[in-house]
């Protein structure tokens, strides 16, 4: 009896363990006829007939075909084989808007650079593509947004993306009125307190009028930050936008989508974590995915049970859509390159799944390493160099040679820093931070030239040449402009890779004390003068 009682005690803790875990399953198999391997696509899902919708994306070309996968009997069907649908495209938002029984679609990216505002829904019941009206205020064509339509919305959103420039405001297309709004206008990529233009994010509805999204590539197309980058937001219609905090790898074309059992939450799978601007990356582990409750604003890194020992292999550019009881990944680039078509369900309970790795900052990029010798330089040796140079010159001939020796090593470690640039730079620096940064290069390799062809001081004399004047007008205001325009530009620096406070502190505490001191000090020159005239 008691070897009966504890049989059933196992299998009884079993059963809720394996409830306590996040399980993968694999539901298509091998060989079986559906959607060609591709990346890119979006996916939505019905909750009525228990169907996925997968529509587009990139593989041999830009795709146009629609596909729905019957969880009750796991098969595949293409849909909507007569009649208009829209362009081939890739990187798009959608989802399915259950009460109008529509798969809805709008944006991404079409054959020969051709960016889509449209939007286009499938209806469910007929089996027809139909494009709807474009009123309102309509967004820029634009991919590699995210957004889409939540299982119990009556709404489309469509926030940041990329065509010509990187965008940062957020769309709202009202699927019953059929007009867009613009909810947020955008915001600099400055700001402190708002996401800053980007595109590749993971992202994904977790209320019917609530977005997030997680990371993706903020340099180029007019902006200068991190690529990939690790940072999440989250945004109610009615609310202003509020940063999550860090925990997973820096990454960008990564797959997000709510978890339909517990309300305002989401999952993320996947994204590439490699590029050329990343030093150090906290990598995600074999299976993981990563948790987010966006109510407290945490994420959590969480392990996996793999199919019969499978799991799904990572990958970036994947389909990712709430069902009724998990989620679902589709596709994607497989991190050993290939592209997949591949089909898996994550079920289970995030909330008691064990964790894996640890959160935190652990990410190290060229554009940080770029920004500590410019902190080093511009930041504190040659304004060191200056200072003396202003207010030391009785000592001489120390003074000059603390000043040269202190230019000539900022300027060696500015250049430095320049160069650790460039593996993170995907365009012309052609937003305010890199217009500053060449003028202060171009000002600071002309100083460096004007230093060696200075006229000498005739010796022994009160009058000096008018090339000797002029020549020190020149390199002492020119010196003090590129030394203002680098305090400024590195104040903006600090914002626009969104560096740590503690960086932040830092850096205002060394620039705040460098203005106390040169206030205090002028004072002691002009009042040491004025005694001299009396």
């Amino acid at each position: 009896m008691a070897g009966v009682l504890l049989l059933m005690v196992l299998s009884v803790g079993g059963i809720l363990s394996s409830q306590a875990q996040l399980q993968w399953t694999r539901l298509d198999s091998a060989g079986q006829t559906g959607p060609s391997n591709r990346a890119d696509s979006v996916a939505g899902y019905d909750p009525t007939t228990n169907t996925v919708f997968i529509f587009g994306g990139r593989g041999g070309g830009n795709l146009q075909d629609l596909w729905s996968f019957n969880l009750n009997t796991n098969t595949w069907q293409e849909l909507a084989l007569t009649g208009s649908k829209p362009p081939g495209r890739f990187s798009m938002v959608g989802g399915v808007y259950v009460n109008g029984r529509q798969f809805v679609i709008s944006s991404g990216e079409g054959d020969g650079k051709t960016f889509f505002d449209d939007v286009w829904a499938y209806d469910i019941q007929s089996d027809t593509w139909s494009l709807l009206p474009g009123a309102g205020h309509v967004p820029e064509e634009r991919y590699g947004g995210t957004g889409g339509v939540h299982m119990n919305g009556s709404s489309l959103y469509l926030t940041h993306g990329f065509s010509k420039t990187r965008y940062s405001n957020t769309f709202r297309y009202d699927l019953v009125t059929r007009r867009w709004n613009e909810e947020f206008s955008g915001t600099s990529p400055y700001s402190p307190n708002k996401p800053h233009a980007r595109c590749l994010m993971g992202g994904t509805m977790v209320a019917p009028e609530e977005t997030v999204f997680y990371g993706g590539c903020q340099s180029g197309g007019g902006s200068g930050g991190p690529c990939p980058s690790v940072d999440s937001w989250a945004k109610e219609r009615s609310g202003s936008w509020r940063r999550m905090d860090d925990c997973a790898s820096a990454r960008q074309f990564s797959s997000m989508a709510a978890w339909p059992l517990i309300p305002r939450t989401a999952v993320m799978f996947g994204g590439d974590e490699e590029d050329r601007s990343v030093i150090r990356n906290n990598k995600a582990e074999v299976g993981e995915v990563d948790y987010l409750d966006v109510a407290s604003g945490t994420w959590k890194r969480l392990a996996t049970v793999p199919d019969n020992g499978t799991y799904p292999v990572w990958r970036k550019s994947a389909a990712m859509a709430a069902t009724s009881n998990g989620v679902i990944v589709f596709g994607g680039f497989s991190e050993a390159g290939p592209i997949v078509n591949d089909l898996w369900l994550l079920t289970g309970d995030p909330t008691t799944a064990p964790t894996v790795g640890s959160c935190g900052p652990n990410w190290f990029l060229y554009q940080h390493l770029h920004g500590f010798f410019m902190i080093l330089s511009w930041g504190i040796i040659l304004q060191l160099g200056a200072f003396i140079a202003r207010y030391f010159r009785q000592f001489n001939p120390l003074w000059f040679k603390l000043h040269q020796g202190l230019q000539v090593s900022g300027f060696v470690l500015s250049i430095l820093g320049i160069i650790l640039v460039f593996p993170g730079t995907r365009a012309v620096p052609n937003f305010a931070h890199g217009v500053i940064g060449v003028l202060i290069l171009i000002g600071s390799i002309q100083q460096v030239i004007n230093g060696l062809c200075r006229p000498h001081k005739e010796a022994d004399s009160d009058s000096q040449p008018k090339k000797r004047v002029f020549w020190e007008h020149w390199h002492k205001n020119i010196g003090r402009l590129m030394l203002l325009l680098a305090a400024i530009n590195i104040s903006l620096g600090v914002y626009l890779v969104y560096a740590p406070v503690g960086v932040i502190a830092v850096w205002f505490v060394i620039f705040a004390l460098f203005i106390i001191a040169y206030i205090v000090m002028e004072i002691r020159l002009q009042m040491s003068r004025r005694e001299k005239n009396m």
